[in-house]
């Protein structure tokens, strides 16, 4: 396995695999429990390249082998913002799923050539479908002990990757297995964490596509790249996706901007709120997202944290390929300021307790 080949396959604490499918979201299997602290990035399980803790992790009511439902979610306390995402497969893509076509399956489990804690992947092919589980592999080419929760990944016709499956179960290793699809989840998966999963479709595979359905990766096994640098190199297709529809085109008029409570630390922003736990924990924000200024000028953004507190903010740019952070804030003071000046592109803030938690306010205002 090349440095970074299938960055965005994650290691879950010694026992199970799990796919990061969003900058704070990891989907893996419900048989596997919600039990983790720490949630591990690299090639091996031993020296990983980057280690997060995660806010939560819930596995579905009922989920298990041989439900199609073998479901699990964890939120994150921070963003992983520097590892390349291969979105979950949707709508029409779904139409993929064929017996015959070629996927790749990825997992630190059991296999031939070693023990459990090494990433490994395998080419194989899928087998068909029984009711709402796929099976996928057999003669040697499967997945193994330490592999459940772990991704199934297809390529599409415009060179581009998609995940679709969770490892789930099988019989003896090397005799394929069965899979649920991510897909089958993502109403329940979006609930629960209050993200938006899917940059281009609507939960119900409703083609949608937003800023963010855009520069998917076409070769996210064979990155060969340092995680230091961020796994960037997996060659972006540098193109808006339109593999169920039109691409994204941009919005309209903006919808007009409330006006400002009376309390806000600047005229013609806009005030969001949330609530973090302790030292660690974290918001997205607009709201868990994103938002694209069109034009060049000053972002700025006020923190008004609860008193006692330490919460730091920052902001983040898309560069293209991944979010660069380009502006902090991380006085010892409650509240924060921030005032950047940008060009035109897609930027995010990122609310971070240093220390201490409770409810807080948070005003942006981005050029016109």
């Amino acid at each position: 396995m090349p440095a970074c080949g299938w960055a965005s396959t994650v290691e879950l604490g010694g026992s199970c695999t799990g796919t990061l499918v969003h900058p704070q979201v990891v989907i893996y299997a419900a048989h596997c429990g919600a039990s983790y602290s720490k949630i591990y990035f690299g090639e091996k399980y031993t020296t990983p390249a980057k280690t997060v803790t995660p806010q939560w992790c819930k596995v579905y009511p009922g989920g298990q082998p041989g439900s199609g439902n073998d479901f699990a979610v964890c939120k994150l306390s921070t963003p992983v913002n520097d590892v390349p995402i291969v979105p979950i497969l949707m709508g029409c893509e779904t139409s993929n799923l064929q017996a015959g076509k070629s996927v790749t399956l990825v997992g630190f489990g059991n296999a031939d050539n070693g023990p459990y804690g090494v990433k490994r992947q395998v080419t194989t092919t899928i087998n068909g479908f029984q009711g709402d589980e796929i099976s996928i592999g057999g003669n040697g080419k499967d997945t193994c002990q330490g592999d459940s929760g772990g991704p199934a990944f297809i390529k599409l016709a415009d060179g581009t990757w998609r995940v679709f499956g969770i490892t789930s179960y099988g019989g003896a290793c090397g005799s394929g297995g069965m899979y649920s699809m991510m897909h089958k989840g993502i109403s329940w998966f979006e609930q629960q964490t209050a993200l938006d999963l899917t940059p281009c479709h609507n939960a119900d595979g409703t083609w949608n596509p937003g800023a963010g359905c855009y520069n998917f990766q076409t070769n996210p096994g064979s990155v060969n790249d340092t995680w230091t640098g961020g796994c960037n190199a997996g060659a972006p297709s540098g193109a808006y996706s339109q593999t169920c529809g039109a691409p994204y085109q941009g919005g309209g008029d903006p919808p007009p901007v409330d006006p400002p409570p009376s309390d806000a630390p600047c005229t013609g922003c806009t005030e969001y709120g949330g609530t973090l736990s302790g030292a660690g924990d974290s918001d997205q924000h607009p709201n868990g997202s994103y938002y694209q200024s069109t034009t060049s000028g000053a972002h700025e953004g006020y923190l008004v944290g609860p008193a006692g507190t330490d919460f730091d903010l920052y902001l983040y740019k898309h560069n293209g390929t991944s979010w660069v952070m380009v502006a902090k804030a991380e006085t010892a003071s409650t509240n924060e300021t921030i005032k950047y000046n940008g060009t035109a592109g897609y930027y995010a803030w990122l609310v971070q307790s240093y220390s201490g938690s409770g409810a807080y306010k948070f005003y942006n205002k981005k050029p016109n």
